[in-house]
């Protein structure tokens, strides 16, 4: 007896004839779900439906697809809604024995763009159509029947939908239905490059109004949109014959460049430039007089704009542009004109303000004469913007390239700071360096040298206030408006909230970051401490970085700050933050794993460099059992006993002696008794050997050994002798304050 078809396509089958046309687009996600569970039946091949369960399935899926084209081709606009849905549905789950058979609904799916169905309706269809193209495409036979025969419809449909009108620039769909068409280009112009070819120029000038908007263009453009646009003008070098693609490319950017320089002159026409240009792009004089505009009507470039506004958004625009090119795959290796990006980023960033506290524009930048008041400030005004755009570029080409970019770091970070001490009171500015200094510490931050690291000062003090405000640690209180005797007889008037209590007048407010703006913080304050060589970090500075770790209960940065310990010019060591990131996650498995590693107990010949209360506990209970069960032995001085383990807690509190340790002196050994293999940190230090063999001998003896160490802290320890044995290997107790690399011995 054959088994039975699945249930869940007998009632996706009755419900598709029972189910009013009108009601079937809120059936729609039960009906898919049902779809879902028959995937097994609607991916199996024809033979074996009829071996398995014999003609009943394919009786069901043959009625099922029947329906469906039914309702696709019906006059009923709900149910040619819920087609498009269910077509979707089928072809996603039931692979090439669906799509063999989906020519129909294709014919169905172009009726539905070409018409006048709705837009939402014709937004599914072409997201549907898009599906089919793309998974027809590894079935040669499939793209010959279904693909080549019904892409040129689908574009000059599609094209019908995003061109602008005669009269105006917004298109004849929402904008919405736009970017889910550019989408769909933008993935299948790399597939059928052949196809998309005959129709690149026109696909060019629909969209050109959506790369770089302006206030000019009297369309609000989201950014999805602009971003969808290029990435479909980007991929349209994919279409040029043969090995053509590389050269298409490079002219998308050197259009783009020129561009940016040709807008660059028109918007800062107030400024008296220092720039000048080293790879070709040199700036223009322009006139003075009148509105600064740029752009033109050509359909391959992009759209006429007039004011200084819409000429700053323009040039953030542009910059978006190339860094969307960068950003996207090509269809072959492409030569980058890095040298000029560099150029144009530092056309843009040398107009900065080094003093913004106690500099105006005026006085920071030379200006031009010629030019009105109001410009300046419009111009001062969308300076910000323009930074931030350069930056974001930086970022992304240090995202491309890696350590290919490492050569100009320097050239990097000088742009970095200058634009940042110039923006450093607007939020987004901040939040834009810290992002691009994040890319910048894991490629070049461990190398840095000291005036380097002393650049970023004002980087790392702006990242700690603004973790500190959002944490609430630092408040900003408006003070109190006071009013003296001589205004108030003037005015005639008197303000009653002047006569409450100080604490009612007074408002405190918070600070609270953006969670984009907190999460690039939280980031660079852990990459301070793990990225930057600490020895070149002012002791202040490392101080304000524990204490902001602390404070915002950051563990990556509290972790970095335990492993990359802090040893000034002097050798002497700052205390581990480590208890206090015990305490703050007593249940991370991490500090739990590095702190089990500190402390040595079970490794053999190991000493706890520092006693703790519970030890000290824990030994007095032990005398004092001793001494009862003792008898006739000799009397225990618990007094002495009581004075050598306080003495044993204080030797941590004075000032570290640099003892003579190893060239290497941490060492990492996998312990083979842990079946995690759980690395164990060892230093190898012969004086704690001494020390440990020095345990049982008399507290005199003790005393002798701390008298001989050396009184001048600032001179050096001669080196001591290796000493290969196991028993030497002593590991770092929880407050033992770890030694930094011997970076200070090479000084």
């Amino acid at each position: 007896m054959a088994p039975s078809p699945p249930a869940d396509l007998q009632v996706l089958c009755r419900k598709l004839t029972s189910i009013p046309q009108a009601q079937l687009p809120h059936a729609l996600p039960l009906l898919t779900r049902h779809i879902v569970r028959c995937k097994d039946t609607l991916a199996a091949p024809q033979e074996q439906k009829f071996k398995d369960d014999g003609s009943q399935s394919a009786q069901l899926v043959h009625k099922l697809r029947t329906s469906i084209t039914t309702l696709l081709k019906g006059r009923d606009r709900e149910a040619r809604f819920a087609a498009i849905g269910l077509v979707k549905a089928i072809i996603d789950v039931g692979g090439w024995e669906m799509l063999r058979v989906s020519e129909p609904w294709v014919a169905g799916l172009l009726s539905i763009v070409q018409k006048g169905d709705s837009f939402p309706a014709k937004d599914l269809a072409v997201a549907t159509l898009a599906r089919i193209y793309i998974l027809v495409q590894p079935y040669q036979t499939l793209v010959r029947e279904i693909a080549t025969r019904t892409i040129p419809t689908f574009i000059t449909a599609c094209l019908q939908l995003i061109k602008p009108r005669s009269t105006g620039q917004d298109p004849s769909a929402p904008l919405s239905v736009v970017e889910t068409i550019c989408d769909a280009f933008s993935t299948l112009i790399p597939i059928y490059a052949t196809t998309f070819r005959p129709f690149s120029s026109q696909i060019r000038s629909a969209v050109r109004g959506y790369l770089a908007p302006t206030l000019s263009d009297d369309l609000l453009i989201p950014l999805s949109l602009q971003r969808a646009a290029r990435k479909v003008v980007i991929s349209l070098h994919c279409v040029a014959a043969k090995s053509g693609g590389s050269e298409e490319w490079a002219k998308i950017v050197d259009s783009l460049l020129r561009e940016l320089h040709a807008t660059a002159d028109q918007v800062l026409r107030a400024v008296d430039e220092s720039w000048e240009g080293t790879s070709g792009y040199n700036r223009k004089r322009v006139n003075p007089e009148g509105e600064s505009s740029g752009g033109s009507n050509s359909g391959d470039q992009l759209p006429p704009w007039s004011g200084l506004s819409s000429g700053a958004e323009r040039l953030v625009g542009i910059f978006a542009y190339l860094s969307d090119c960068l950003r996207y795959p090509t269809k072959a290796p492409v030569v980058i004109p890095v040298g000029a990006l560099l150029d144009a980023i530092s056309r843009v960033c040398l107009i900065a303000r080094q003093s913004p506290k106690c500099q105006t524009w005026d006085q920071a930048v030379e200006t031009n004469a010629a030019i009105g008041r109001e410009e300046k400030a419009e111009l001062w005004a969308a300076i910000p913007d323009i930074h931030m755009s350069a930056l974001a570029l930086i970022s992304v080409m240090l995202q491309r390239f890696r350590q290919g970019m490492i050569p100009l770091i320097p050239e990097v970070l000088d742009h970095l700071v200058r634009v940042f001490k110039s923006g450093i009171s607007n939020p987004a500015v901040r939040m834009t360096g810290y992002r691009l200094l994040n890319n910048v510490l894991p490629l070049a931050g461990p190398t840095m040298s000291r005036a380097t690291v002393s650049v970023l000062e004002p980087l790392i003090a702006a990242c700690c206030r603004d973790l500190q405000e959002d944490a609430g640690f630092l408040k900003a209180i408006p003070k109190a408006a006071t009013a003296s005797k001589n205004d108030s007889k003037k005015s005639g008037l008197a303000n009653a909230d002047l006569f409450l209590q100080p604490q009612a007048s007074s408002v405190e407010t918070s600070v609270h970051l953006d969670a984009a703006h907190k999460g690039a913080a939280d980031d660079l304050l852990a990459a301070f401490l793990s990225s930057l060589p600490q020895h070149h970090l002012k002791p202040t500075l490392r101080g304000l970085l524990d204490k902001t770790a602390i404070l915002t209960q950051n563990r990556d940065a509290m972790l970095s700050s335990v492993l990359n310990p802090y040893k000034d010019q002097r050798g002497r060591m700052y205390p581990s933050i480590l208890p206090h990131l015990s305490q703050q996650y007593p249940q991370d498995q991490g500090v739990e794993i590095l702190r089990s590693n500190l402390r040595t107990s079970s490794v053999p010949g190991s000493i706890d460099l520092v006693a703790s209360v519970t030890e000290v506990e824990q030994e007095k209970q032990q005398d004092e059992e001793e001494e009862q069960m003792g008898g006739g032995d000799e009397p225990i001085d618990k007094e002495a006993r009581a004075t050598e383990s306080l003495q044993d807690m204080v030797k941590p509190a004075v000032p570290k002696v640099d003892l003579p340790i190893q060239s290497n002196p941490f060492e990492v050994k996998a312990t083979a008794s842990n079946a995690f293999n759980v690395a164990t940190v060892t230093r190898h230090d012969s004086v704690t050997k001494r020390k440990h063999e020095d345990a049982d001998t008399a507290p005199s003896k003790r005393q002798e050994v701390n008298k001989s160490a050396p009184a001048n802290l600032s001179e050096p320890v001669p080196a001591a002798e290796d000493d290969d044995d196991s028993d030497s290997d002593v590991s770092v107790h929880l407050n033992m304050e770890l030694d930094d690399d011997e970076e200070e011995e090479d000084e």
